[in-house]
């Protein structure tokens, strides 16, 4: 402590020396204005040297606790700004990570999308496949079906037209003599079922 006080004042004493040989006017000045000449001019420092070292002596310990504070806030903000330079940092390296990852997911995607159309596909194109047989076996039965329905109709019509051509050729062939037989044959069994 006695050693910054001596060192304090050898400064002080340093400065006044260059303060008198760098501004030589003021002490030939005050040398000719009275008879204190250059005693003047070094009261003058001395007093402001004074004054200096008691303000430095009274304002030591708050500026001391001061600067230790400010000093004691830097490095707590230093240290939050490096934390929060190593979080910005990772979730940097993340971002860059989940970015690598992105394509290679769109391609997943991309690739299960095509592989889900694929399946898709084929499932319709066997659905499709299923229907259309089913169109075929029921037009093959509508068709047999038909075909039946105009064979009977066909059998009808000619079994129709037989009855028709066999009336026809009786009622030429048959004269009314055969005709009055064939009534009486009939009478005759009817009276003898009865």
């Amino acid at each position: 402590m006695k050693f910054r006080k001596i060192r304090l004042f050898l400064s002080a004493a340093s400065l006044l020396l260059a303060i008198m040989t760098a501004c030589p006017e003021m002490a030939l000045a005050a040398e000719e204005a009275d008879g204190w000449g250059v005693w003047l001019s070094l009261g003058r420092v001395f007093n402001l040297l004074l004054v200096v070292g008691v303000l430095i002596l009274i304002a030591r310990k708050p500026l001391s606790n001061f600067f230790a504070g400010r000093s004691e806030s830097i490095r707590e903000q230093l240290a939050e700004a490096q934390k929060a330079r190593a979080e910005a940092e990772m979730k940097l390296a993340e971002v860059r990570s989940r970015m690598s990852r992105l394509d290679d997911e769109l391609k997943e995607i991309a690739d299960t999308a095509e592989q889900e159309a694929r399946s898709e596909y084929g499932k319709l194109l066997a659905q499709a496949e299923q229907d259309a047989e089913k169109i075929v076996e029921r037009s093959r039965q509508e068709i047999e079906g038909m075909t039946r329905t105009a064979k009977q109709e066909l059998k009808l019509h000619a079994a129709e037209l037989s009855v028709r051509l066999a009336e026809e050729r009786i009622q030429n062939e048959i004269s009314d003599a055969d005709h009055e037989r064939l009534l009486n044959r009939f009478v005759s069994k009817l009276g003898d079922n009865q």
